[in-house]
């Protein structure tokens, strides 16, 4: 079964026809141990929590230009407390 936005490639369809992939029931019904869950999910893919920010350029440009303002005005408030 191809996802819809592949059906169109007939030269990707007729490819991916010539191969049949069998999934052996046993290890798929097989109980996963603690340490094998840990991993899949260290391994698991995480999402972005800046995407949103960063798909655009102005936001990709704000997400580069405030930590530096953050910094350099930490800086200038220590200067102050201190003199």
């Amino acid at each position: 079964m191809l996802k819809d936005e592949f059906n169109e490639e007939d030269k990707l369809k007729e490819e991916l026809d010539r191969f049949q992939v069998i999934v052996p029931e046993q290890k798929r019904r097989q109980k996963q141990t603690a340490w094998q869950r840990f991993i899949h999910y260290l391994a698991s893919p995480a999402k972005d929590p800046l995407e949103k920010a960063t798909v655009t350029l102005t936001g990709l440009n704000l997400t580069r230009m405030v930590p530096l303002a953050l910094g350099v005005g930490m800086s200038v408030i220590q200067l102050w407390i201190h003199m």
